[in-house]
């Protein structure tokens, strides 16, 4: 389960963020190393460079099939067309199934008119 953790702006308190976002405003100076951070299950506040955050930057760095999906936009179409695919392949294997015998037929007549002629 992502960490969680709020930071102090000076002006307010902002939070709960996860790892990830706070990796992602030290990135774009919206904080810096000196700026206050907890983690949401202790009260302690201290400086954000005293706060291990390799898992996260490693995310950041190296995100993985899910993440990029979530922060494209495209988690929810990826996820209908899996299950798109897994209902048509469903049905597709249920009508060989229920069908075979009648392909098999309709094959056995069309070898047999090619060998009459």
């Amino acid at each position: 389960m992502a960490r969680k953790f709020y930071y102090d702006t000076g002006t307010e308190k902002v939070g709960p963020v996860s790892g990830n976002d706070l990796v992602r405003l030290r990135a774009s100076g919206e904080i810096t190393d000196e700026t206050w951070v907890r983690r949401a299950d202790k009260n302690t506040w201290r400086p954000l460079h005293t706060v291990n955050l390799s898992e996260e930057e490693e995310e950041e760095r190296n995100p993985g099939l899910f993440t990029v999906l979530k922060r494209s936009g495209m988690l929810v179409p990826s996820l209908l067309m899996v299950v798109g695919l897994v209902i048509f392949l469903v049905l597709a294997i249920g009508a060989i199934w229920l069908f075979w015998p009648i392909v098999l037929f309709i094959f056995i007549v069309w070898l047999y008119t090619k060998a009459l002629r």
